[in-house]
């Protein structure tokens, strides 16, 4: 598998970034444009921590034909082709129940886009109607999977049946300027504390410290009333790390207790924004206030 993500870049940089990962790849991995309201992460300060995750047997005839089974529940958004999914999985051959890959072991998920072909058959079909919070098993045969062709050095035989069980994160629909949300600036004048105006209540997840928020976010220069950035016009999400320090001050305490699916106006003073620095490559100059538009999408 070829994962789309999407990490965590200065907001100074700007860039395309295209990034593949995993055990599982390909050539199919694709640029996306990202912008991070965090900074570079510092590695001496930065760990991985495997996660818990459900067990996965084999089952108890080898799979002929795709089987789904749903182990939990989830809620939210109804995956369909074209929608991102971010999900934790482990893999093992269905004839023994080898494992040859899981995301837990890296401390991320992958998030890949649905019908794109960036997946094996089995996922691309298997994660139809997928729902965040949902465990899905997927008994995927030899034919959907990598068929005669799989990666070298995975430990998959030409032919062989595998098994996953997926944690879903997440699943976001595709986004285009249009969806973007629209206010006016002057209904949020900025003061000397963080303002918050919950404009949508979500039924989601609701973040709390530690949790990884998948949110569309635009920024506005509070002072001039220009929009100078669109997540939602880019198409993809930021990734937003909830531990303090990560993000700027206003974003990380704007976000807390949010619950996916809903939205908030944030109106941040500079010295909870982006300081003395400003954010230049945005246009966005030193002790600016900002107003940020945030929609939680999703939420691990």
């Amino acid at each position: 598998m070829t994962p789309r993500t999407i990490t965590a870049v200065a907001l100074s940089a700007i860039a395309l970034i295209g990034c593949g990962g995993g055990a599982e790849s390909s050539d199919t991995t694709e640029a996306v444009s990202e912008v991070s309201l965090a900074p570079l992460a510092d590695e001496s300060t930065t760990t991985t921590v495997p996660a818990p995750r459900p067990d996965v047997t084999p089952p108890a005839e080898i799979p002929t034909e795709l089987t789904i089974t749903d182990v939990t529940e989830g809620s939210g958004w109804t995956a369909a082709a074209g929608d991102t999914v971010w999900v934790d999985y482990t893999g093992i051959l269905s004839d023994d129940g080898t494992e040859f890959d899981n995301s837990y072991d890296r401390g991320e998920p992958i998030a890949f886009t649905i019908g794109t072909g960036a997946v094996i058959d089995g996922w691309d079909e298997g994660l139809i109607g997928a729902r965040a919070g949902m465990q899905r098993r997927l008994d995927i045969p030899g034919d959907l999977a990598y068929g005669d062709s799989p990666p070298q050095g995975s430990g998959i035989e030409p032919g062989d049946a595998l098994t996953f069980m997926v944690e879903v994160r997440a699943v976001v629909p595709p986004s285009v300027a249009e969806d973007a949300p629209t206010i006016n600036p002057a209904s949020y004048p900025v003061g000397d504390a963080l303002g918050v105006d919950e404009t949508a209540a979500g039924d989601g997840h609701v973040l709390s410290e530690g949790d990884t928020a998948i949110a569309h976010t635009i920024i506005i220069d509070a002072e001039s009333g220009a929009a100078l950035f669109n997540t939602w016009a880019e198409g993809q999400p930021l990734l937003i790390e909830m531990l303090p320090g990560y993000t700027i001050d206003g974003l990380y305490e704007g976000l807390l207790g949010m619950a996916v699916g809903g939205q908030r106006v944030l109106s941040i003073p500079s010295d909870l924004a982006f300081g003395s620095e400003g954010a230049a490559a945005i246009g966005l100059g030193p002790d600016a206030p900002v107003i940020l538009v945030v929609g939680l999408a999703g939420a691990y």
